[in-house]
């Protein structure tokens, strides 16, 4: 088990309590988040992988049950989407996830009460059937890489979703900013980036700092969620060649970075 809260312990448990350490978030995790000033609203950012792979049933069966008691926090979905999985490799996304959930929360103090709810607590037991890994991050408002995106504070108001269309895509990245320069390298990144998503019709929706993990394996700085009109944007974009002269730029401003592809699901009724 790692020390430091909401770090969840790497590889492939071995144990019950092991598989529990990847899909729940400890005491401690949840102190930790207790603690923290809490002002304004917030994203929980949820990657999932299901038990088994591919298939949510299980999960859904979680949703289902804990439903009522979302709502009554005054939580609702920002963002639900299937990680496409079939993308050429060399395109750099990663097809480990099933699906992404962006539950937005007025503040932390509601997602704390519903960890403390009886009928919430009696759902738990199907998202741990249901998924066999799990990242948990509370993202916030602050400053963003791309300019003119939307905020939690907006979504939050208007309790309104981000805008979706049913079968276009939208690519998830995070990201953990290189030690030196990191920031400001991504920023020149995504200014470089602006035609060229441009280009082929795609356009960030939100670009949002992270606060703290509640449950990853590893840390993150920052959130991208960009939408691209087709499947066949992404691989023009992701596969040509100026794409691949800026990423150059951007593999020198980031210690590490996960990117999935998705496309957008119901929400949840």
């Amino acid at each position: 088990m790692s020390e430091q809260p909401g770090i969840a312990p790497a590889g492939e448990p071995t144990d019950f309590e092991g598989c529990l350490a990847r899909t729940n978030p400890s005491k401690a995790s949840l102190r930790r988040l207790a603690e923290l000033p809490d002002e304004a609203p917030v994203i929980m950012l949820n990657l999932l992988r299901f038990r088994p792979r591919g298939d949510g049933a299980i999960y859904r069966l979680y949703g289902r049950e804990a439903a009522p008691e979302v709502e009554k926090v005054g939580s609702f979905v920002g963002y639900f989407g299937a990680v496409i999985t079939d993308l050429d490799p060399a395109l750099g996304f990663d097809a480990s996830w099933d699906a992404v959930v962006m539950p937005v929360y007025h503040r932390r103090r509601a997602y704390l009460d519903l960890q403390r709810s009886t009928r919430y607590q009696l759902a738990i037991p199907y998202r741990a059937a249901g998924t066999s890994r799990r990242t948990l991050y509370v993202l916030k408002d602050g400053e963003k890489m791309f300019r003119d995106t939307h905020s939690i504070a907006e979504m939050d108001a208007d309790r309104r979703p981000l805008p979706v269309t049913a079968g276009d895509v939208y690519v998830i990245d995070t990201v953990r900013f290189a030690e030196e320069q990191g920031w400001q390298g991504l920023r020149e990144w995504a200014d470089t980036v602006c035609p060229l998503l441009q280009s082929v019709g795609a356009a960030p929706l939100l670009s949002v700092p992270t606060e703290v993990p509640v449950l990853s394996e590893n840390v993150w700085d920052h959130c991208i969620l960009t939408h691209f009109p087709s499947r066949e944007a992404v691989t023009a974009l992701y596969g040509g060649a100026a794409w691949q002269e800026a990423k150059v730029a951007r593999g020198g401003a980031l210690e590490s970075s996960v990117t999935v592809a998705t496309t957008s699901l119901p929400l949840p009724a």
